[in-house]
């Protein structure tokens, strides 16, 4: 009986097998845990971070009004909610701050949902979502139009060239 209490001792294990060395897979699943926790917390930052759009005006009366008094040009911009293009617009463009800043220091924008203004949609012959018009403020001269989807960068420099003809159109 002792010959089998010696070969017993002599099988157990030297080292605790319940403590984990460092780099274990319980400290693995921790630096996991933390990894998932900040990559939420930056979606999250991400995703509720707002990004203001331009401030449109969506009385067309009151902004033609505001136009003339401030002698600026009016940005008609056209969309029709719920299609990709004028989404798209919503989303990438109309937000970038550049494109906010560029707009709102050289127009008056006045923004028209064509279900809503029908009545404007057709007075400009507007069937493509979303149209951009450059207005002249003292008369009914248009320049455009600039048809659908324009990324950020693009978007300021066609409403450069339209606001280029208008003030060529009154030399």
């Amino acid at each position: 009986m002792n010959d089998k209490k010696a070969s017993e001792k002599a099988s157990i294990p030297l080292t605790d097998k319940s403590s984990k060395p460092i780099g274990s897979q319980g400290s693995r699943r921790a630096v996991w845990l933390i990894f998932a926790v900040f990559i939420a917390v930056v979606i999250v930052v991400f995703v509720t971070q707002k990004k203001e759009s331009i401030k449109w005006i969506e009385d067309y009366q009151k902004g033609l009004e505001l136009a003339k008094q401030q002698n600026r040009p009016v940005l008609l911009g056209f969309y029709k909610k719920f299609t990709r293009m004028s989404s798209d617009m919503f989303n990438n463009t109309y937000n970038n701050p550049k494109v906010k800043e560029y707009v709102e220091a050289n127009f008056v924008p006045i923004l028209i949902d064509v279900d809503a203004q029908p009545d404007i949609a057709k007075l400009y012959n507007i069937n493509i979502y979303p149209t951009h018009y450059v207005k002249h403020p003292n008369n009914d001269k248009l320049f455009g139009p600039r048809v659908g989807y324009d990324p950020p960068g693009l978007f300021i420099n066609e409403l450069e060239k339209l606001r280029g003809k208008m003030q060529d159109s009154t030399k």
